[in-house]
């Protein structure tokens, strides 16, 4: 008998990871069952040297359920798109290995897909229709920034559904951006600052950002660390007219372009479609991106009182 085809696809792509893996993927599963309708893991992996290659082949010839593409670059956009091409469900939901997730979100995945919106939903989860990430082009080979440059296309051409939680436990084991970043690094300190250079050339490539953007970020620091900052930005967007990827342009930097889409959704009410009579969104957002807002976004400005119930401080 032929295999049910999923209609919902977790993609991931993993590295190093071991010590968070298995309770990421415990959580994804309960998910995926609590959704009620076939369902697929698929993990983009490596190359790990810390056992979670050999953890996930063992995992897959026990569920079938689960799928393992290798790849053979340290690239988390690549991992993103081989493991969206490899799946074959209707609607994507990404998830971070990093992360065990709230069984909560289980219920407003359910109603998102419920509704079959081309919209993408925007979470601590997030859930997209397959048809629109591929209109949009997909995920490129950024290894910072994927996420943005991928939701900013998506966004732009569909819109967005937003309702994150604020619940804490859902980010409890989350991975700081410089830790995440060292367990894609083979070699010392070179290799390190050669990492985080590319890290930042791709940021600035996903959110199709500038120097003063940056710097904007950054008005509050030190002069002296910001002199630090700029020379280390401008040598990132040097690097980033060199690359072949080139920023997708929509318009505006696809940073404040998200975070603008994020703020006329929870001012619409679409939460609450998928909130099931739930508390209203909460967005946490540290100082320096209130700031920001504050100084680029007009939608900011002009209903901040409005968006006080939803903005709350990181």
């Amino acid at each position: 008998m032929a295999a049910v085809a999923p209609v919902v696809s977790f993609c991931a792509t993993n590295l190093n990871t071991l010590d968070r893996l298995p309770g990421s993927l415990a959580s994804v599963r309960a998910l995926g069952e609590a959704l009620r309708v076939p369902f697929e893991i698929v993990v983009a992996d490596g190359p790990s040297d810390d056992g979670a290659s050999e953890w996930l082949a063992d995992q897959s010839v026990a569920d079938p359920r689960l799928q393992v593409v290798h790849q053979i670059e340290r690239n988390r956009g690549r991992g993103r798109r081989l493991a969206f091409e490899k799946s074959r469900g209707q609607w994507i939901v990404p998830f971070d290995t990093s992360l065990a997730y709230d069984p909560r979100y289980g219920p407003i995945l359910a109603r998102y897909l419920a509704i079959g919106s081309p919209k993408f939903l925007f979470s601590e989860i997030v859930a997209l229709p397959r048809d629109s990430v591929e209109a949009a082009g997909g995920w490129r080979d950024l290894i910072g920034g994927e996420d943005v440059d991928l939701y900013a296309r998506v966004m732009a051409r569909f819109g967005v559904i937003a309702y994150p939680t604020g619940w804490p436990a859902s980010q409890s084991a989350k991975l700081g951006s410089y830790a995440r970043q060292m367990r894609y690094v083979q070699g010392g300190r070179f290799a390190r600052f050669r990492r985080i250079l590319a890290v930042q050339r791709d940021q600035l490539i996903g959110s199709h950002a500038t120097v003063g953007d940056l710097m904007a970020f950054n008005r509050t620091k030190s002069f002296a660390r910001r002199v630090g900052l700029r020379a280390f930005f401008t040598l990132a967007a040097i690097a980033a007219r060199f690359s072949p990827i080139r920023p997708a342009e929509l318009g505006r930097n696809n940073y404040l372009l998200v975070r603008e889409g994020l703020l006329e959704s929870f001012l619409a009410g679409d939460w609450h479609a998928v909130a099931g009579g739930g508390p209203p969104p909460k967005l946490p957002l540290t100082q320096e991106e209130v700031e920001f807002l504050a100084l680029r976004s007009s939608v900011y400005r002009d209903r901040r009182d409005d968006l006080a119930a939803f903005v709350v401080p990181k």
